[in-house]
Order: C-alpha cells, then sequence, then structure tokens
C-alpha cells in the first residue's frame, strides 16, 4: 500500500491530538507508522495504521476485539480514542486510520527465547482466546469473520489451485498431501468443536518479548474457529529452529492448557492443523510474490518454514499427538490404559524365563546413578548371581541408569536417554526365552551397533478389542533370527530365542531386555528403550512395566525420580493450579528431620513455617509407633482395639471438664465440618458467627463459614445463615487500648442481633492465624462466649493451628482467655504430619448428636493413627515442648523487639508462645507488603523458610516444629535483620 500524499505526523495531531516523530514500520497489507510522543510528561510510543479503503466494518471489529482485551494492556495494542471519541477515523483518499498503543519488545524471530517464554505465550494466547470466547457473533459479524481470507485456515483447500506456483517438487508434494489431508480427515473434525472468534496471527514477528514478559501485535487476522486453529498458527512459529520442534512447543501447548484447557480432540488435531498452517505460508508466500516480488517482508518467513514443514511432515504422528496428550496431563497413548487392563486379566500368559519362574531364587541388580559399585561386566554379576545362589538377575524397569554411553543417549542434555524402560533377566549365555503371551512376529533385526539390542525380536499382540501392542526381546542370540520370519504365529511359552553372549549383543553381559511397548511411534526396532529423564511419564504411557506380563510378585519398578523442572510442569497439568505453591522459584522437599527441610540437593532449611510436625520432622519415636502398628494391624472403629481408647483419654485429659467425648476424623476442615453439624443437631438452629478474616476449612459447610475465603478472591459473600463479626485486632484494628476488647464486645452484641435467626454456634480461634496471628483484644473472647450462650448457641474453640501446647502459657488456645467452649476442633499438629484430628464436646453435647443417624468414619480413629496420635502428645509432655515454646517463643520475640529500634518498619510482635505474628508497616497506614515477599525470598535464598499472611500478606507467621532450639532462633534473627536492611525501600 503507498504512503504517497500521507503525513503520519499531521495525520496523528490532526485526529488524534498527539504531537510525535514518526517512523515507518513493515506490514503486509496496511502502512504502519511507529510514533513517538510525550503523554503526560512521560515518553509514550503508538502505532499509526493506515488502512485501505472499504474495511471500516472489520476495523469497527478489531477496535471491538482489542477493547474487550484492555485489561491485558501491555501486553496488547489497545485502540486510542481520536478527538471525536471514534477509535477509526476516516482520512482523504477514501482510507482509514488508527492509533493503537505500543507493545514494547524484541520480536519473537529475533529474540532469546527460553522455555518460559514459551509458556507465557501460551498463557497469553489463551487468555487473549477466553475473553475472545465471550464477544456475540451476530450474523453480520459472522459474515466478516468468515469472508474470503488467505490466511482463515478453514477455507485453506482453496489454495489447492495456487500449488503449482511452490517450484520445489518435495515442497510442493507435502503441501498438496498436507492440503489433502486437512480436506478429507482434518476438517470434519474441526467441525464437531466449537468456533469463536479467535487471534489467528501469532507469528514470529506479531510476538513481542520484553523482560520474559511477551506481548502479542496485530489482531488484523481475527477469523471464526476453533481455538486450536489459533493455537496451531502460534506452534507453526514457535518450532522454528529447533532439531525436534514438538518437543520445542510443548511449554506453548501446556501454557495454553492451563489457561484454557484443551480437549483430547483438539490435541489430535495440533499437529496436522500446524502443517496445514505452514503450508498456507508456503503456498500465500508463493502467490504474494508472484504478483509483488520486491515485497521483501512476504518472504521474511520463508527460507525456515518449508524446513520445519518438512520435517514435522516426517514426524511420527502417534509420538507427536502423544506428547502433547502427556504435556496436557491426559496420559500420553489413549490406548495404553486398555492395554494394562488386557495384561490384568489375560489368562494365558508365560514365563519369559525359567519357567516356572516362581520356583526359582532371584535377586536385583542396581544400576541406578545412585549405586557407585554397579556390577558392570559379566564375570561381576555371574559372581554376585553365585554369592546370592540366584537363577536369574532382575534388573528395574523405570531406572534411571549412567551405563548408557554414546551421541545416541545424549547424555549431557536436561533429556538425556537415561530411564530403563524394560526389565532385564539375567541368565547365562544360552538360556532359553520363551514368549509370554500369544502373537505374531511383527520384526527381527541383528541391531549391531555398540549398545544397541544387538539381536532383537519384536512380537505383535492384541487385545480382546483389538488394540495392537507390543512385545521386545533383546541381547538375543544370532543364531536365534534365522528361525523366524515376519506374521509367523507364537503360542504363548513357545521358546522364540536364546540369550547371547556379550560380543554378539553389543557389549551386555548376557541377559534379554524384555520390554511391553502399546506403540512403536514410529520407530520400528530402533523404538526406545531408554527414554528420556525429561520424558518419563510420556514413555510409561508408550512403554508400561513389563511386569504386567512377567507377573513377579516383589515387582519391578524402580520409579526414576523425575527432575524438579519436570515435576513442576506436571504439577500445572495433573493437579489443580489453584493448589499453590510457596516461593517465586518452588524447591523440591525431599526430606525433614527436627525443625529442619533439605531439598533435592541436600542444603537445609530452618522451618519456620510449618506447625504440621509440631514435635519435630520425621521425629522417629512418631515414626517408630506409626511403623509398628501398620506392621500389626490397620482397620476401622467398627472392631475393639485398645489404641483409640488409650489416645482418647489421653487426649481428653489435656481438656477441662466437661469436654470429654471424642470423634476423630482424619483434616481439620473434617474436624470443624463435624462439629458444623454437632451444634446444629444440639441446638436444631442454623445461624453462625465468624470473626472477620477467619479460616476454619476447605469443606463447602466450612468455607460458608469462613470469611477469608467467602468475602476474598473468587467468593461469594457471606451466605444468609452467615454474619461475620468484627475483628477484634488491637493494632490495627477499629478498637484500640484499654477498653478495646469490650468495644469489641459491644460490636459482637450488633453483629448477633442482625443475624434475624436462631443461632446454632459461634466459632473462633484463639489466636486469629489467616488474619495475621492476631491475639484477640482482653475480655472480647469471654464476653462473646457469655453473649452466644444467652442467645442460645453454641461456642466452638477452631484449635486446629494453635493446639497442643503451642501457645506455651496454655496447652490449648482458647485457655489464654479463660473460657471453656462447648466444642474443641483439632487437626494439624495431632499426626505430626500422619492426617489425624478430632472434634471434642461435651456428653451433652453429643448425646444430642446421636440421634439415631450413625456416625461412621472409615479412617477417623483408626489403630494407627491413634498410636501415632498418642505417640506425638507423650513426645510433647515427654520433651518438655510446652516449656520449649515459652522460652524460645520469648527469646525470639524479646530479639526482634529489640531489632525494631532500628528497624521502623516493625509495626508490631504479638503472639504467644511458638505461635507469633511480626507485622511490617511502611507507616502507621501503610502495610510493607512488597518488602514482606522479598524478605520471604530473601531469608528462602539463606537457608530459613519464612511465610506471611493477614489480608495484606505483610506479617510474618512464625509456627516452627516445637523443638526449636536457641541455636535455631538465633539464626532467623541474624537473616531477619539482614534481611530488614536489604527489603528497605
Amino acid at each position: 500500500m503507498s504512503g504517497a500524499h500521507l503525513d503520519p505526523v499531521e495525520t496523528v495531531k490532526k485526529y488524534f491530538g498527539i504531537d510525535g516523530s514518526a517512523e515507518q514500520l513493515n506490514g503486509e497489507r496496511d502502512l504502519n507508522y511507529r510514533i513517538t510522543s510525550t503523554v503526560d510528561g512521560a515518553a509514550q510510543d503508538f502505532v499509526l495504521k493506515i488502512h485501505q479503503p472499504g474495511q471500516r466494518d472489520w476495523l469497527t471489529l478489531q477496535d471491538r476485539a482489542l477493547t474487550s482485551l484492555a485489561h491485558l494492556a501491555p501486553q496488547l495494542p489497545i485502540p486510542v480514542q481520536a478527538l471525536g471519541g471514534e477509535t477509526s477515523v476516516d482520512i482523504p483518499g477514501g482510507r482509514t486510520a488508527r492509533l493503537l498503543t505500543w507493545v514494547d519488545g524484541i520480536a519473537w524471530a529475533e529474540a532469546e527465547t527460553t522455555s518460559n517464554d514459551l509458556r507465557e505465550l501460551g498463557i497469553i494466547l489463551a487468555r487473549i482466546d477466553k475473553e475472545l470466547a465471550k464477544m456475540e457473533i451476530t450474523e453480520p459479524i459472522e459474515e466478516i469473520l468468515t469472508r474470503e481470507f488467505m490466511w482463515n485456515m478453514m477455507q485453506a483447500g482453496r489454495l489447492s489451485q495456487h500449488v503449482h506456483r511452490i517450484m520445489d517438487e518435495n515442497l510442493r508434494n507435502v503441501v498438496m498431501e498436507v492440503l489433502e489431508d486437512f480436506r478429507e480427515v482434518q476438517l470434519p473434525k474441526l467441525a464437531l468443536l466449537p468456533r469463536q472468534m479467535i487471534h489467528n496471527d501469532a507469528n514470529d514477528y506479531n510476538i513481542f518479548v520484553s523482560d520474559h514478559r511477551i506481548g502479542v501485535i496485530d489482531f488484523g487476522d481475527i477469523v471464526l474457529g476453533s481455538k486450536v486453529i489459533g493455537l496451531a498458527v502460534a506452534a507453526s512459529y514457535a518450532g522454528i529452529g529447533y532439531d525436534d520442534p514438538v518437543k520445542a512447543i510443548l511449554p506453548l501447548v501446556r501454557g495454553y492448557h492451563i489457561t484454557s484447557p484443551l480437549s483430547p480432540l483438539e490435541l489430535e488435531l495440533l499437529l496436522p492443523l500446524t502443517k496445514v498452517r505452514l503450508a498456507m505460508s508456503v503456498v500465500n508466500a508463493a502467490v504474494q510474490s508472484a504478483a509483488d516480488p520486491a515485497n521483501e517482508y512476504l518472504n521474511i518467513s520463508q527460507g525456515v518454514i518449508p524446513a520445519l514443514l518438512t520435517k514435522l511432515h516426517a514426524t511420527d504422528f502417534n509420538h507427536s499427538h502423544f506428547r502433547f496428550r502427556d504435556a496436557c496431563g491426559f496420559e500420553g497413548n489413549p490406548h495404553s490404559r486398555a492395554v494394562r487392563q488386557y495384561l490384568s486379566t489375560v489368562a494365558r500368559r508365560a514365563d519369559v524365563v525359567c519357567p516356572p519362574f516362581k520356583d526359582h531364587k532371584y535377586i536385583y541388580l542396581d544400576w541406578s546413578v545412585e549405586n557407585t559399585s554397579i556390577p558392570r561386566w559379566s564375570e561381576d554379576i555371574a559372581n554376585l548371581m553365585a554369592s546370592k545362589g540366584a537363577d536369574v538377575a532382575i534388573g528395574h524397569y523405570c531406572e534411571n541408569r549412567n551405563v548408557y554411553q554414546g551421541d545416541a543417549y545424549n547424555t549431557e542434555s536436561p533429556g538425556a536417554r537415561t530411564i530403563h524402560l524394560g526389565v532385564d533377566l539375567f541368565l547365562p549365555a544360552g538360556s532359553p526365552v520363551y514368549s509370554a503371551l500369544d502373537g505374531v512376529v511383527d520384526a527381527f533385526n541383528d541391531n549391531n551397533t555398540p549398545l544397541d539390542y544387538g539381536p532383537v525380536i519384536l512380537l505383535r499382540h492384541e487385545t480382546t478389542e483389538g488394540i495392537p501392542f507390543w512385545t521386545l526381546y533383546g541381547h538375543l542370540s544370532r543364531e536365534s533370527l534365522p528361525k523366524l520370519s515376519i506374521g509367523m504365529k507364537i503360542n504363548a511359552g513357545d521358546q522364540i530365542a536364546t540369550i547371547g553372549q556379550e560380543h554378539e549383543n553389543v557389549g551386555w553381559p548376557p541377559h534379554t531386555h524384555f520390554q511391553l511397548l502399546t506403540d512403536l511411534c514410529g520407530m520400528g526396532l530402533d523404538v526406545y528403550g531408554v527414554a528420556p529423564k525429561d520424558e518419563i511419564s510420556l514413555w510409561r504411557s508408550i512403554s508400561p512395566n513389563p511386569n504386567l506380563a512377567l507377573g513377579i510378585a516383589s515387582g519391578t519398578d524402580a520409579h526414576a525420580h523425575l527432575s524438579t523442572d519436570v515435576i513442576r510442569e506436571v504439577r500445572t497439568t495433573v493437579l489443580s493450579r489453584n493448589l499453590s505453591l510457596n516461593f517465586r522459584t518452588p524447591i523440591e522437599i525431599v526430606r525433614g528431620e527436627g525443625a529442619y527441610l533439605y531439598d533435592v540437593n541436600g542444603k537445609s532449611y530452618l522451618d519456620l513455617v510449618n506447625n504440621v510436625a509440631h514435635v519435630g520432622h520425621g521425629h522417629p519415636r512418631v515414626v517408630a509407633a506409626g511403623a509398628a502398628q501398620m506392621a500389626a494391624l490397620n482397620t476401622n472403629t467398627r472392631y475393639l482395639h485398645q489404641n483409640i481408647i488409650d489416645y482418647a483419654r489421653a487426649l481428653t485429659s489435656t481438656l477441662p471438664d466437661p469436654l470429654s467425648v471424642v470423634f476423630f476424623v482424619n483434616s481439620g476442615s473434617e474436624a470443624n465440618d463435624l462439629a458444623i453439624r454437632i451444634a446444629r443437631a444440639h441446638t436444631k438452629a442454623r445461624g453462625f458467627i465468624a470473626l472477620k478474616h477467619a479460616y476454619h476449612g476447605h469443606t463447602a459447610s466450612v468455607v460458608d463459614i469462613s470469611p477469608y475465603k467467602f468475602l476474598g478472591k473468587g467468593g461469594q459473600g457471606a451466605p444468609e445463615h452467615v454474619r461475620v463479626a468484627n475483628l477484634p485486632d488491637p493494632f490495627r484494628g477499629v478498637h484500640k487500648g484499654e477498653a478495646a476488647g469490650s468495644q469489641y464486645a459491644a460490636d459482637f452484641a450488633a453483629t448477633l442481633a442482625d443475624l434475624n435467626q436462631p443461632l446454632a454456634a459461634f466459632i473462633s480461634e484463639g489466636i486469629v492465624s489467616t488474619a495475621g496471628q492476631i491475639v484477640l483484644a482482653d475480655g472480647f473472647l469471654k464476653n462473646a462466649y457469655a453473649q452466644v450462650r444467652a442467645a442460645g448457641g453454641l461456642t466452638i474453640a477452631d484449635e486446629v493451628q494453635i493446639g497442643l501446647g503451642r501457645v506455651g502459657n496454655k496447652f490449648w488456645g482458647f485457655e489464654l482467655h479463660d473460657v471453656v467452649p462447648d466444642i474443641v476442633t483439632m487437626g494439624k499438629p495431632l499426626g505430626n504430619g500422619h492426617p489425624l484430628a478430632a472434634v471434642v464436646t461435651t456428653p451433652e453435647v453429643a448425646a444430642s448428636f446421636h440421634n439415631g443417624m450413625e456416625y461412621f468414619n472409615t479412617f477417623g480413629g483408626n489403630p494407627v493413627s491413634s498410636a501415632i496420635g498418642l505417640a506425638v502428645l507423650e513426645v510433647v509432655q515427654d520433651g518438655h515442648l510446652q516449656a520449649n515454646a515459652i522460652n524460645m517463643g520469648k527469646y525470639l520475640t524479646d530479639g526482634v523487639r529489640e531489632m525494631s529500634k532500628r528497624h521502623s518498619i516493625i509495626g508490631d510482635v504479638r503472639g504467644s508462645g511458638l505461635f507469633i505474628g511480626v507485622e511490617l508497616m511502611r507507616d502507621e497506614k501503610t502495610p510493607a507488603t512488597e518488602e514482606m515477599g522479598d524478605l520471604i525470598e530473601y531469608a528462602k535464598d539463606r537457608g530459613v523458610f519464612l511465610s506471611c499472611d493477614g489480608p495484606d500478606n505483610n506479617v510474618l507467621k512464625i509456627k516452627p516444629p516445637m523443638v526449636l532450639s536457641a541455636k535455631d532462633v538465633d539464626l532467623f534473627l541474624n537473616i531477619f535483620d539482614e534481611g530488614l536492611s536489604a527489603v528497605k525501600r
């Protein structure tokens, strides 16, 4: 499009009122200018777009789409209103001008991008598509979005008429095959998917990277289609320049999926549609170049696009499809489940070696990377077997090994092939090998590359539904192969080979590698017997544990450890995304001891966060109690057992009268859920009162009484039967000073009066944890309890966070306020990490709950849980941990208070025992939220785990294992002191 007689600077000033300079940019169809200006004293850039005549409706639709995405700025260009209020203005020559905000960054094609950038690209594209899906598609809009357009993939079949313009014969044939497959196979599948408006142009010059924030421009190609089309467009360009383009785009696909879930059908279509987009690019470039040979922009990607298309066209569909599925949390091979089910029930199965195998003695060989003395050579293995009197040695499935060498294994890469996919059966050379199942010979060969399979046989089998699968037998003798023929029928138990000598099975000690395969992924006899260590879950689906066919009762699975990066990636798809992680870069924790946690690299961290490990991580007395009882018996409470009685008695002995009847459950949420039921059964009422910012659990009924949840993000406000009382916060609350307790009690009376229905209960912690470790104003709780009882309600003390001696001066938090509740709920610390919780109430209240409806809890109060709970309680008492909470709590709070003299950001230090809150404030009104976040990261990097709470996330919550020592406190105080100086703004 010619820019003759157009002054972009004058155009911007005249129609948009902006002074600035102009720089012309590239464009396929429009004139584009970068406008540099100053707005409100700050430099600001824009894009001026000059469009050809006759596009007004189309441009208006673009502006509507972009305006709906305004909340994603600055990652997207947003239309700027002209002086008349419109976003598109008519200019001389019948053309239209639009001004958009500038998206900063480097074009994807020119940037050094990472897998995280690809993930972020997937996320932003999915967010765009989710918003565009909300736009109503009227008939006029549908006409615009389905217009004849060279970049509309739904119309790709029309491009076949231009394929002759492609000069390269091989490339032309590839394009023809891709377009034919699209018309005949993929287009009917696309018709099954929902249609929406999609961006449709995430090419590598429309994506910008700035400080690893991804920007997306150019909405001139929006069309109506399935969202997977837009993802395929992005994949077409994101895969450029990689040896393994499918693997390269997996983070893109995963990022999209975790934001806008992709269906199995969409994942099935992704590779074919990616090839279609690349084919479209090749054809359109040929057409446009013929029409405008001087326009270099039209060929900007044509050096790399054909190469990528050719590579993807040669890629096995199933392998790619499985990788996409695995990246999104689905099982890689959708047929693998049926194969496993078949093998779990098939009657006709034979031993692969030494029939009957169960009558022979066997040992396991450890070839894992952790073993520093691997018996690698034939003589070593033979001597080991002889010393153990073993007939067979077994090498594990899914074992991470370091015995694989050579270019084929790429040992230095994060994707190094080191994960063993078979089960190795070590026997002397010449030992017979038998078919495990009925089948036919599918292939055989002598793979004589060093450390390959050597002589290998592949048998094909089918499930009763006709689903194929294979068994592979490697490292055989050469004399085994001439007896075979393709298609030859083999019965379970037939001898098919003998084990080869070391020299004939290319350097391996005599054994057979037995592998189960649900697909060959286009590799035939070169199918991986050793998987990339960053694709373990994928290959566990393609090549499941062959013990399904072997039937070795003691098992064969080594469960190779996933890398931290892989664990994090997989977690985003197989677990819900609202299951949060600590720290900006999450840490993989593998061990705990006392007050310390240890990461996968052995680094120690002082744990000031996890009050669950009440008596210390991995306490040997607790572990021993659980292990001993687990070895003896674990069952439910419908049988008599002493453990539950001993534990119930021990627990109630710590409580004041008349709290003496126990219900055992498995979590604090479950305890509070049951407490609600008990309170309603006793009072015949539904009304509840809770304190502002309080949290009591995650079940539906408990979320209903948790203002922290129903008044927070994603919440729906207080239910009709719940009222929220003012939080009696003496530091930042509405009342302060000596009279605060009575003033908050008066507020509580007003809340109670507003309930407008009978009261079942009032629930509260003695120190409100999620509110920011708030120590209740003096006298409030006692007054509130009196009001509740006068109204006919019950009082519930939530001790899930603060009970079992943690508050130091008292064993239970409610005792700090000189009250006795009607119901006490307990959780986190009771089992020291084992799922154990309880509800304790009075005989009178318990009798009301005994109304004819049986109460039964499958796991609550089982012998193992009871043994663990009793051990925890005894460790607290025998170890004088309540006294330790007093002493260490005072030592810590005294140290922080002394520190506050030189760090004004410390606004308040509060708590009791080892349940402490330190509130950071920039000034009297401004919470230091950002500083708190930085402080937590600072401490983490130096070996101390901290966490925060409160509505402003500015309260350091300190609730460590009760075994905290003075040395541990000193470590915290030193790092806290340094950290406050480091994060000061």
